[in-house]
């Protein structure tokens, strides 16, 4: 599950391992979710130690009354760098340099490359099996969602929304896509 909005969004920062809590509309989002979750027979809520998708963890388990735990694994994937977290327009005029990297598509100073990336989800697909739990409900961001849709499932994403859903079985090294509520993949 993605998180809900966050301030990022709203306030036009950079998102990335900025450390931004939930919007007053995310908040809202993931209790609006609560009722699309109820259908899972949830053992487990693992989340992203980002405040955003912590938050949206916490909501869920108070709700459903189930345990929730931090796990780094899920942590958005950090393409801003040292501009994560910061107003993008006095990104812009103060480090011009960073801004034109990333608006490059260039390595920005400080940012995690996508080979780690997926080298960090290889791991985190395996460790996942180690949980004593059937069904588990990870709480993460766009940035991981797509990267799993592509490297594991063979699959582009092409739009997300706060609060979407990706059911996957993982079995050994594969990994099967079961259903999405709120994603599209490119044709």
């Amino acid at each position: 599950m993605r998180h809900g909005e966050g301030v990022d969004d709203i306030e036009d920062r950079y998102g990335g391992w900025g450390d931004l809590p939930l919007s007053k509309k995310g908040k809202e989002q993931v209790k609006d979710s609560i009722k699309r979750l109820e259908k899972y027979d949830i053992d487990l809520i693992l989340s992203s130690p980002l405040l955003r998708a912590k938050e949206t963890a916490e909501i869920v388990s108070s709700e459903l009354g189930i345990e929730s735990r931090r796990w780094l694994f899920l942590k958005e994937r950090n393409t801003y760098g040292l501009m994560s977290g910061e107003v993008k327009s006095e990104i812009e005029k103060e480090y011009p340099e960073l801004h034109k990297a990333y608006e490059d598509d260039e390595w920005v100073l400080g940012s995690e490359r996508y080979e780690d990336l997926v080298a960090r989800l290889k791991v985190m697909m395996r460790k996942l099996q180690e949980f004593d739990a059937e069904t588990i409900l990870a709480v993460t961001h766009g940035k991981v969602l797509a990267a799993i849709s592509k490297e594991f499932l063979n699959k582009k994403l092409d739009k997300k929304v706060d609060s979407c859903l990706m059911e996957v079985e993982i079995d050994g090294d594969t990994v099967e896509l079961v259903s999405v509520e709120g994603i599209t993949f490119k044709k």
